[in-house]
């Protein structure tokens, strides 16, 4: 192995190889032989004589770096010049005797433009976004190469913020290699054959320290952005070995987002020109142009041989959210039961599940364990689907001055994700996050089997138990929540417990600055254990935190409250969202409801326990006669009066 090497002219000068040398880490050891050397010397220098220029750089790159080189590979050669009037051009070097070369040689200038906006097409830029190994001014290729990727860094973020702003708040974080894979995926959409590269860099005995070569090149150029004021690196911590970053991008125009098929596009483009520009560069050596097209060809069937990196394929997989998975792509609920702990073979059943608006699915995963034995999990699935998106616009239209909802199906993903995980911060009991799906537009929940609080409400009121508003978590369970014989219920007053409770877990939402927007009470399940054994100790049913609301704390029967739809939740101290959560529970309610005596009972109940922790003056508000008015046409006037009065009253 050698340190040194011949630069133009026969000159001696230290070898500058780029990573070691910056890294000094033993772990990552490229380097060649002192002959190799010496005759990639002696080839570069010919041709920069030839050509009449200086050498700014050169390095060797692809399979002899990469570690998946044949015995009679081609020594991949990145020749930089200055003042090459060609621009850019593919020489070919064959000798048998010795060793055969493939120089891709361009110039200075238009390397730097096609790294900072890809003059070329990212032809020549875009293979500095693997391991390569400089023999000459190393320092250079480190300098572009990092202006390359911080370009990466921002067009890929821009890209994936497009997909769903909740990857701008803290509940998610990214890995370097995200960047490398996300550009690679799309580079061989546009570049087929390149597809055989990419799978020998970063899959067998190799992959990791190329990989990790890959991400130093990442990491520098995020920390530019980073003093150069364009991102903000938050967070910064290790799981399993894996760094992640919370990153924000500050440059606004940006960090709006581009959508994926806007990014697509504009790849497509470019590697349109690639082509075009790869076209050029082989001018004069078509032979050797087909014999490279005809290798490649045959080396992307060689492919199919390989696994593709799962990475590769969807490489939003890689982003790590607080709780739960990302699962993308095609095999997305194979992702989710293997974090259930299932394994090939399991069996999927689907069932619909909620209102005629919902988008929601109950999915049952099965597998025999053996000795006749099945593991069983239940989880929902909803979807944000532009379908459902009518709902609200119709909703936007009907409130129109009252309450704008937010439409967008990313928005409303984004809320229900923050949503459940804030308030159930607050000790308040929200549905476990399996997993979710950025290309799908989905999440998935752990089931909650309950009965939804809009059937309770019915039983209270009108003594029906035949709700049509309910979201489908647990239909099947109503009546062990009023069967008197079952569970010795004290009638009314147990059932309104309930609803006490649930105002008192709103007034707790609202006291640290969220509100729900969709307060109506199908979103509630009310969960109660089956009566315990007679030969076992009575254990208080579990719930997902210690501080937990039960409805023991306002002296009820041991049910527990779950709020399960967030789609609408956001952040405001603004008392009037908070007047319409109340009201909108309180309305949507009584729609259709005669008993003017319970519905009186109701509204006291909700108010007693929201006003424990919640605004009076958000109580004030909420008679405000526009809330009412959506309501008007499905309420009797007697039940919107003595609901008006029953706030104006509350002290």
């Amino acid at each position: 192995m050698v340190s040194m090497e011949m630069g133009k002219g026969g000159r001696e000068e230290e070898v500058d190889d780029g990573y070691n040398a910056m890294d000094r880490d033993d772990s990552i050891n490229l380097t060649i032989s002192r002959e190799e050397s010496e005759e990639l010397s002696r080839i570069v220098n010919a041709i920069a004589e030839e050509y009449g220029c200086e050498i700014i750089s050169y390095c060797i790159y692809g399979s002899k770096v990469a570690g998946y080189a044949r015995p009679d590979s081609d020594y991949d050669i990145l020749l930089v010049l200055k003042d090459y009037k060609d621009i850019i051009k593919y020489v070919y070097v064959r000798d048998g005797a010795k060793l055969n070369a493939s120089l891709l040689i361009v110039d200075g200038k238009a390397l730097l433009r096609d790294a900072e906006r890809a003059m070329l097409g990212e032809f020549v830029a875009g293979r500095l976004l693997h391991p390569y190994l400089p023999l000459y001014n190393g320092s250079y290729l480190n300098d572009v190469e990092t202006i390359y990727k911080k370009r990466v860094i921002v067009e890929e973020y821009g890209t994936l913020l497009g997909l769903n702003p909740l990857i701008a708040t803290d509940e998610v974080s990214i890995p370097l290699e995200y960047f490398l894979f996300s550009k690679i995926k799309k580079r061989a959409r546009i570049y087929p054959h390149a597809l055989y590269s990419y799978v020998k860099t970063y899959t067998g005995s190799h992959a990791s320290r190329n990989m990790e070569i890959s991400r130093r090149g990442f990491m520098r150029a995020l920390r530019e952005l980073e003093q150069e004021g364009m991102v903000e690196v938050r967070n910064v911590y290790a799981d399993d070995g894996k760094c992640y970053y919370h990153i924000i991008l500050k440059d606004k125009d940006r960090s709006k987002g581009k959508g994926s098929n806007k990014a697509l596009m504009k790849e497509m483009l470019r590697g349109a020109f690639a082509w075009l520009v790869h076209s050029y560069a082989a001018r004069r050596t078509l032979n050797f142009f087909r014999e490279e097209a005809v290798s490649k060809l045959s080396r992307r069937k060689e492919v199919k041989a390989y696994s593709i990196p799962p990475a590769l394929d969807n490489p939003s997989i890689l982003l790590k959210v607080n709780e739960g998975i990302v699962a993308d792509g095609n095999s997305w609920l194979d992702m989710i039961a293997e974090a259930l702990g299932f394994r090939d073979g399991y069996s999927a059943r689907f069932t619909s599940i909620g209102d005629k608006h919902a988008a929601t699915s109950l999915c049952t995963l099965e597998q025999e364990v053996g000795g006749g034995v099945k593991k069983k999990e239940s989880i929902v699935i909803k979807y944000y689907t532009n379908m459902k998106m009518a709902k609200w616009i119709a909703l936007n239209v009907w409130l129109a001055g009252i309450r704008r909802y937010d439409i967008s199906p990313e928005k409303r993903m984004m809320n229900e994700y923050v949503g459940v995980r804030r308030v159930r911060a607050l000790g308040i009991n929200t549905p476990e996050v399996v997993a979710l799906s950025f290309g799908k537009r989905l999440i998935a929940f752990k089931y909650v089997d309950g009965t939804p609080l809009s059937n309770i409400l019915d039983k209270l009121v009108d003594g029906s138990s035949n709700s049509n508003n309910n979201n489908g978590y647990g239909q099947k369970q109503v009546e062990r929540v009023y069967d008197r014989r079952e569970r010795g219920v004290a009638g009314d007053l147990d059932l309104l417990g309930y609803i006490k409770t649930y105002g008192t877990i709103l007034g707790i939402v609202h006291a640290n600055g969220f509100v729900l927007g969709d307060t109506k009470p199908s979103n509630v399940l009310v969960v109660v254990p089956p009566p315990p054994s007679p030969s076992l100790p009575h254990h208080p049913h579990p719930a997902n935190n210690s501080s937990s609301i039960t409805t023991k704390s306002t002296n009820c029967c041991d049910g527990i409250l779950y709020i399960t739809d967030f789609e609408q939740f956001s952040t405001s101290t603004n008392h009037d969202d908070m007047a319409w959560d109340i009201a909108c529970f309180l309305y949507y309610s009584l729609l259709f409801k005669k008993d003017e005596d319970k519905a009186r009972m109701l509204v006291r109940a909700f108010l007693e326990g929201y006003a424990q922790h919640g605004s009076s003056d958000a109580i004030a508000r909420a008679a405000k006669s526009s809330y009412f008015l959506p309501f008007y046409p499905a309420m009797v006037i007697g039940i919107i009066k003595a609901v008006r009065e029953e706030i104006r009253a509350f002290r």
